[in-house]
C-alpha cells in the first residue's frame, strides 16, 4: 500500500499541555518506531506525517526504509504553523535525499556467453567477447557506489525469453521472480517484456546488423555498357551506321569507277577487292575495335572517309578504355535495403549468440522471413550460424554478409584487415530495434534512485569512457587503395560473346554447308540442262542440214 506513486498524509496529535518539549517528540518518533519498524515503506514512498504538538503548529516528518535489512529513517520536513502556513526545510525529491542506502546489498545478475569473461570484466581484455557485460559492469559499480550500497552478482548465459508456459528465462525470469534487484547487462526493449521489467535510460550504444564490404561494380551490372550515358551510346551508334553507309557506298562507287585493267591488277596484288556488305561489317568491327582494315581505298572521298572514322572511334575508344580501368576498381553502395541483400548473390553468416538465435526467426514480414529461411537456415543445408572470428575471416574475404554485434565485430576488423580492404563497409540494419537498456524490477523501491544515478553517470563521462574503452567503431578508410586484380566476373560479358560467337558458329557453318550443296547440286543440274539442250539443238542443227541436202 505505500508503493509509489501512492502517497500518504498521517495526523498525529501529541499536544502535551500547551508547549512543546524534547520529552514528547522522543515519545512520538518511539510510537513511530514502532508502528512503522516492519512495514514496507521504502525510499519511493511518499508517507508524510503530521505531528501537532502545539495548537497552531504541526512538525512535518516523512519516513521510509533503505531496504528491509536496514532500520526506519525519519526525516524533518518542515512546519506548519497558524497564519505562515508550510515551510520546508528541504525542497529537494525524495530521489535525492534518499540516495544513501547505508550498505544495503543489492543483488544484480551479469549475461555471459564465455566463461572466461568474468575473469576479464575490467582489464580490458578480449573486447569482442562479452562487450555488453563488460560496458555495463563497471555501470552497475557506479551505481551502487552512488547508493552507497553493496551488491553481489551471479552470472546466468541468456537474457531470458518467454517460454511456452507463460515463464521467463534467465536474466528477466530473476528479475520477474524478484531473485534480484537490478540487471547488470543491458538488453533489448521490446513489447513482450514491458509487462515484466522496467527499462532504465542508460543505454548502451551497441545494435547487431548486416556487415559486409561492398562488391564490386561487376556483381550487380555490366561494367561494359556503364562508360557512357544511353545518349553516347545512341549517338554513338548512329554515327557508325552513318559512316558504314557512306564508306559501303564510297567502296562501290570506287569499284564501279576502276577500269578493268586497273581491277585485274589490283586484284592479283591483294591491295583490293570488290567489297561486299559483310566486308563493310567487318571494315567497322575492326575500326571500332582499333584493329584497322585489309581493304586499301584508292580514291581520295573514300581516304576521307575512312580517316575520319578512324579518327572519331579512337576518341571514343580512349573514352570508354579510361572509364573501363576505373570502373574495374569501384565498388557499388547499391545493396543498401534488405530487400536488394535478399536478391543479391552475397552469402550470409549469422554470430552465433542467443539473440539472434530467439529473435531473428520472429520477424513475420516478408523480406526478413525470407532472409532467414532462404539465406539463414536453408532447407537442405547447413545453417549459417558461426563464430565471430570464422564470420569476420569470411567478411574479409568479400561477397559475404555477416550478422554480428558492430563493436565485437569492428574490434576483429581492425586487428585482421588490411587499410585497403576496411574501405567499402556497409551495414543493413535487419532487426530494427532501440539500442539495449539496464532493466530492473518492475516497481522497485530504487528506480527514481538509479535513474538519478544513471543521469549522474552520462554527465560525468563515465558512461562515454567505458564506451569508448570498450567498443569499437566503424573502420575510417585513408583513401588508400591497393591494385584490383579482374576476376571472371569482371568480364563476364565479354566472355559471353566469345561462347556465344563460339556456339553460333557451327551453326553458321552447318548453314553454309547445306547452302553449299544445294549450290552445287543447282549447277550441277544446270550443267546438265545446258548439256541436253546444246546435245538436242545439235541434233536439230544435223537432221535439217541433212533434210537440206535433201531438197538440194
Amino acid at each position: 500500500m505505500f508503493i509509489a506513486p501512492t502517497k500518504w498524509l498521517l495526523l498525529q496529535d501529541s499536544r502535551s499541555g500547551g508547549n512543546v518539549s524534547d520529552k514528547p517528540s522522543r515519545i512520538m518518533d518511539r510510537e513511530i518506531f514502532e508502528l512503522f519498524a516492519n512495514m514496507s515503506i521504502f525510499p519511493d514512498s511518499d508517507v508524510i506525517i503530521g505531528q501537532r504538538v502545539k495548537s497552531d503548529f504541526i512538525k512535518l516528518i516523512s519516513i521510509y526504509r533503505p531496504s528491509n535489512a536496514r532500520n526506519l529513517v525519519i526525516e524533518d520536513r518542515g512546519y506548519w504553523k497558524d497564519g505562515l502556513g508550510i515551510t520546508l526545510t528541504s525542497t529537494r525529491i525524495s530521489s535525492v535525499r534518499r540516495k544513501n542506502l547505508q550498505g544495503t546489498p543489492l543483488k544484480s545478475c551479469l549475461v555471459i556467453t564465455d566463461p572466461d569473461s568474468i575473469n576479464h570484466l575490467t582489464d580490458f581484455e578480449d573486447r569482442h567477447i562479452d562487450t555488453v557485460a563488460k560496458v555495463n559492469y563497471p555501470w552497475i559499480l557506479s551505481l551502487v557506489e552512488i547508493m552507497n550500497a553493496t551488491v553481489s552478482f551471479e552470472t546466468v548465459e541468456s537474457w531470458g525469453y518467454r517460454a511456452s508456459n507463460n515463464t521467463w528465462s534467465g536474466m528477466i525470469g530473476m528479475l520477474d521472480r524478484k531473485e534480484i534487484d537490478l540487471g547488470g547487462t543491458a538488453l533489448f526493449f521490446t513489447k513482450e517484456r514491458i509487462d515484466v521489467i522496467q527499462y532504465i535510460s542508460l543505454y548502451t550504444p551497441t545494435r547487431a546488423k548486416f556487415i559486409f564490404r561492398r562488391p564490386s561494380l561487376s556483381y550487380v551490372s555490366n561494367v561494359f555498357v556503364l562508360p557512357f550515358r544511353p545518349t553516347v551510346w545512341i549517338a554513338s551508334m548512329v554515327f557508325i551506321i552513318l559512316v558504314s553507309v557512306l564508306l559501303y557506298v564510297a567502296w562501290k562507287w570506287e569499284w564501279h569507277t576502276t577500269p578493268n585493267e586497273v581491277r585485274e591488277k589490283l586484284l592479283l596484288s591483294g591491295n583490293t577487292a570488290r567489297i561486299s556488305f559483310s566486308d563493310n561489317m567487318l571494315i567497322m568491327i575492326g575500326a571500332v575495335s582499333q584493329q584497322g582494315s585489309t581493304f586499301e581505298p584508292r580514291r581520295v572521298s573514300t581516304r576521307i572517309i575512312v580517316l575520319m572514322m578512324f579518327i572519331a572511334l579512337l576518341s571514343l575508344y580512349t573514352s570508354y578504355t579510361a572509364n573501363i580501368v576505373a570502373l574495374l576498381q569501384s565498388s557499388t553502395g547499391s545493396i543498401n535495403t534488405l530487400d536488394k541483400l535478399l536478391r543479391s548473390s552475397l552469402k550470409i553468416g549469422v554470430a552465433d549468440i542467443v539473440y539472434n538465435r530467439y529473435f531473428l526467426p520472429t520477424f513475420q514480414d516478408p523480406v526478413r522471413k525470407a532472409i532467414y529461411e532462404q539465406k539463414v537456415v536453408p532447407k537442405g543445408q547447413k545453417p549459417a550460424w558461426m563464430s565471430m572470428e570464422e564470420g569476420v575471416r569470411r567478411l574479409r574475404n568479400g561477397q559475404f554478409a555477416f550478422h554480428a554485434e558492430l563493436g565485437s565485430a569492428y574490434k576483429l576488423v581492425q586487428e585482421t584487415f588490411h587499410e585497403d580492404e576496411k574501405c567499402g563497409i556497409q551495414e543493413i540494419d535487419y532487426m530494427n530495434i532501440l539500442d539495449p537498456l539496464l532493466a530492473i524490477q518492475k516497481r522497485s523501491p530504487y528506480l527514481e534512485i538509479i535513474k538519478v544515478g544513471a543521469l549522474k553517470l552520462h554527465e560525468s563521462g563515465l558512461q562515454t569512457r567505458y564506451i569508448t574503452r570498450l567498443y569499437s567503431k566503424k573502420p575510417t578508410c585513408n583513401g588508400h587503395t591497393s591494385f584490383v586484380s579482374v576476376g571472371l566476373i569482371d568480364v563476364y560479358a565479354p566472355f559471353a560473346i566469345i561462347v556465344g560467337g563460339v556456339l553460333l558458329s557451327p551453326i553458321v557453318l552447318l548453314f553454309e554447308f547445306i547452302w553449299y550443296r544445294r549450290k552445287v547440286q543447282r549447277d550441277a543440274a544446270g550443267k546438265k540442262s545446258s548439256n541436253k539442250r546444246s546435245r538436242h539443238s545439235f541434233e536439230d542443227s544435223s537432221e535439217w542440214s541433212q533434210s537440206s541436202k535433201v531438197v538440194k
